[in-house]
Order: C-alpha cells, then sequence, then structure tokens
C-alpha cells in the first residue's frame, strides 16, 4: 500500500470507492420530509442522550463540529447507543476513505473525532459489555492517521475498531440495530442540512460525515440482507434500497460534482425505513408473546 507522506489529495468519485467502502448508487431523488420518531423522550440525566443532545442542534454546527440536534433528541436509550456506534464507525469510515485518497489532514481530524465527541456517551455501555478496550483503540487508530502510517496500518486498526463495534451491536435484536440506523440516517440528514447550507457545500466536513454514516449503515444493511432470517434479509434489502437513492445527494468526497442539494432525501430515506423496519418490529413482538 502507499505510505501517505505525500499530502496532495487525490479526487475521488465518493460513489466508486471499492474495498470496504461500497458505493453509493445514483437514484432518483427522495424528497419526503423528517418522519419524527415515534418513541416517547426518555430520562433527561441519560448520558447517551445529554451527548447526543448537545451538539448545536438543528442546522447549526460551530466550526469542526457537529450538527446532530434534530435526529438524536428524544431517542430510546439503546437505539442512542446503537447510533452512537455507528456515529463512531461513520467518522471513521469517512476518514478511511480521505487517507486513501491522500487527503490526509481532513482524515485525521475524521479519526480524532469518535474520542472527542461520542465514546464518553457510550463508555458506561461499553464496559456493561466488557468492550471497554475499545477506547485505546480508537485511540491507536487516531495515532497512526496522526502518525500518517501506511494506509494498509491504518486499515487494520480500523478492522480492530469495527470487530469491537460489531460485538456490541451483536447484544441486541435486529429491530433494535434498525432502529439505531434509521436514527443515524437522520443524524446524516442533519450533518447533511449543515453541510449544504446556502445551497453549496458550505461545510465539507459535516458533507463528509453524512456520508460516513451512510456508509456505516449500508455496510450494516447488506450484512442484514444475507441473513437467514427472512424478515431481517427483506428489511436489510428494504434499507440498501433507501441508501442507494440517497447517492442523488452526493458527488465526491470533496464535495465536488453534479447531485442535489438536498436534505429531504436522506429524510426521506429515513421515513421509508422506518416503515419498511415496522414488520420486523412487529415479528419480534409476536414471538415475544409467543414465548410468555
Amino acid at each position: 500500500m502507499t505510505n501517505h507522506t505525500d499530502k496532495t489529495p487525490r479526487h475521488v468519485v465518493a460513489r466508486r470507492l471499492t474495498g470496504g467502502l461500497a458505493a453509493l448508487v445514483t437514484a432518483g431523488a427522495m424528497t419526503t420530509g423528517h418522519a419524527q420518531d415515534a418513541n416517547e423522550p426518555q430520562a433527561a440525566d441519560d448520558p447517551i442522550l445529554l451527548a447526543q443532545a448537545s451538539g448545536e442542534g438543528e442546522g447549526e454546527a460551530s466550526a469542526g463540529g457537529e450538527g446532530e440536534g434534530e435526529g438524536a433528541a428524544g431517542l430510546e436509550p439503546d437505539t442512542a447507543f446503537l447510533s452512537g456506534l455507528g456515529f463512531m464507525e461513520g467518522h471513521i469510515r469517512a476518514g478511511l476513505a480521505l487517507y486513501e485518497a491522500g487527503d490526509v489532514e481532513a482524515a485525521k481530524t475524521h479519526m480524532g473525532h469518535p474520542i472527542e465527541e461520542k465514546y464518553d456517551a457510550v463508555a458506561d455501555r461499553l464496559a456493561e459489555l466488557g468492550l471497554d478496550g475499545m477506547k485505546s483503540d480508537l485511540e491507536a487508530l487516531a495515532a497512526a492517521a496522526e502518525a500518517e502510517e501506511d494506509f494498509s496500518k491504518v486499515s487494520s486498526l480500523f478492522d480492530t475498531v469495527h470487530s469491537g463495534i460489531e460485538q456490541a451491536r451483536a447484544d441486541y435484536t435486529p429491530a433494535q440495530q434498525v432502529d439505531g440506523l434509521i436514527a443515524l440516517t437522520r443524524v446524516a440528514g442533519d450533518e447533511y442540512k449543515v453541510a449544504v447550507a446556502g445551497g453549496e457545500v458550505s461545510n465539507l466536513h459535516e458533507y463528509q460525515d453524512s456520508w460516513g454514516f451512510l456508509r456505516t449503515i449500508e455496510h450494516e444493511a447488506r450484512q442484514m440482507a444475507e441473513s437467514d432470517d427472512a424478515a431481517v434479509a427483506e428489511v436489510g434489502a428494504a434499507i440498501i434500497e433507501q441508501i442507494e437513492a440517497t447517492g442523488a445527494a452526493f458527488g465526491d468526497l470533496q464535495g465536488q460534482g453534479g447531485f442535489e442539494m438536498e436534505p429531504g432525501i436522506l429524510y426521506g430515506a429515513a421515513a421509508r425505513m422506518e416503515l419498511a423496519a415496522t414488520a420486523l418490529a412487529d415479528g419480534e413482538s409476536d414471538a415475544e408473546g409467543e414465548g410468555q
């Protein structure tokens, strides 16, 4: 692999990246508005909810910050935790893609954000699951990027972090995992709204965050689509279809190219995912009832 000492970015089309970073597929725009989360608000002192709600809010973000208000407010704690895991993974996926493309400085910022912005919110739950070592794994990944190590090493450290995240997700039902993915899609919409304020890519970092979150959702949905459980596979396929449709909102990783700067494409995808997931949630409720 190439040693990233050359800091000259390559022009990379986001939807054509290969390897573990599946391509975005351009499809028709979907402009349905943001559907509100049906879950009741949880206790105000929940650490995950407090951290998610501490973003700058809908349509706002400080320089280098996160516009994570609308999609995270009022989430059920398990959903917030799973969305938080995806939030960390999405940052890293964006950073890894930028690192591979040669935009090392931008990659470093994305690699550092899981620790800086999210880990404390999920730390207690990870410790309960016996996965508190993830912090050192995240720190090692960020340090390797800072040191501009070979991409192969950085990618390997990402695999270690991702393995831990997958272990954490495995403790939850498919319906709970899907709820987390839907919540993360709305966070991606919030970030994207900030990114294209004023009808242009005015915040490239948030644009890249949104892209990374969608890649995380796509990866998880593809695993679901391969499930032996027909209901899980069907929901996974439906989520993939919606993620592919969001390709209309993205150009390359530097925000270049022709695309529709419409956050409603992402919010519409989240609403359709929620509708598709209803059957899965109902199925799990039926199973629980039969077991009583």
